[in-house]
Formats: structure tokens, sequence, C-alpha cells
């Protein structure tokens, strides 16, 4: 993934002070340009489209939480042919963003807790609310891993069983230079 994904990790943020005590509630369509950055910083084939719905609340003492779910639809090149493979992703957002210094210190002593069970807590950017960078991520992992196309199968070249007696390094040693 490259690192910059067609400005909407700067355009699609909201400065603290927008978020009133009811929070904030917005919807962002991505525009041809944005999807077509984003498409080639997620080195993906196309994003025909992307639409997020969040909603932003107040915590208390600098913290936000960004909640909201994203659609799209791409197109990804398939790992066999390179046939593009459509899919369409929906998933959900939920981030507690926090100042640096209002970021929690894992005070925890038990050994069971598991990293996946902590909140993400994001650091808050220049009194921003990074929502654009939140998004290109939940998209990035999103993605099918290994898109393939209906159809689209490996030649397969399997040996049968190795005759008995047969050592598997004869054919090496024929690459192996003869000494006089």
């Amino acid at each position: 993934m490259t690192s910059t994904a067609g400005g909407i990790e700067k355009t699609w943020s909201h400065a603290t002070a927008e978020v009133s005590g009811r929070g904030l509630e917005a919807e962002r369509h991505a525009t041809a340009a944005e999807r077509a950055a984003l498409a080639a910083a997620l080195e993906i084939l196309a994003i025909d489209r992307l639409d997020v719905a969040y909603r932003i609340a107040l915590l208390g003492d600098a913290r936000y939480q960004l909640t909201g779910t994203i659609s799209a639809d791409v197109s990804q090149a398939c790992v066999v042919s390179l046939d593009p493979v459509p899919a369409t992703i929906e998933d959900r957002m939920d981030v507690e963003f926090s100042s640096t210094g209002a970021l929690p210190v894992d005070t925890a002593t038990d050994e069971e807790q598991s990293a996946l069970e902590a909140a993400e807590i994001e650091p808050l950017e220049q009194g921003r609310i990074a929502v654009g960078r939140i998004v290109l991520e939940t998209l990035a992992a999103a993605l099918p891993a290994y898109p393939r196309a209906p159809g689209a199968e490996l030649e397969s070249h399997e040996a049968g069983p190795a005759a008995p007696g047969t050592n598997p390094f004869a054919a090496l040693a024929s690459w192996k230079p003869k000494r006089d």
C-alpha cells in the first residue's frame, strides 16, 4: 500500500471543535478522483463506489468515538489469471481517538489479557479526527487476500509417488562438476 490515498487522509477529517456534546454524524461518498487514488494506494484495479456513514461521539477528557459503516464496490486482479474480480465490501469502523496525554497506560497484570480484546485507540492528529485514514485502513483490511476469478485454476504438475529404491538427489548429482 502506498502512502497517499488521494488526500482523503486529510480532507476526510474533523476538528475536535466540530464535535458537540450531541456528537457529529456524516456521510461521505468518494469522488471518482478519490476512488482512483485509493485504488492506486491499495494497489487494486478499481474502486467503483465508496460510501461511508459515521458518527463521532464525544466521550469526554479529549476522547472521541468513531463508529460507522463502509460500503464499497471494488475490482481486484485474480491471483491466477489476472482477470478482474469484482467484490462488494461491507465493514464496520469502531475506533476511539484520544489526545496523546490522555492515552491510557497499560497497567494490566493479567497474562491472559488478549491484545484483540483491547480497545483500538488512535491519537488525535493536530486536534483532528482522521476519518479518512481509518476508512483507508478498514477498507484495506476488508479486501479479499487472494481474489480468484470463477473457474481460474492453477495447472497441476503433480508427480506420482517415487519408485521404490530411487534416490531423490540422483538428478542433482548430474549437475555436480566432474573432477579428473
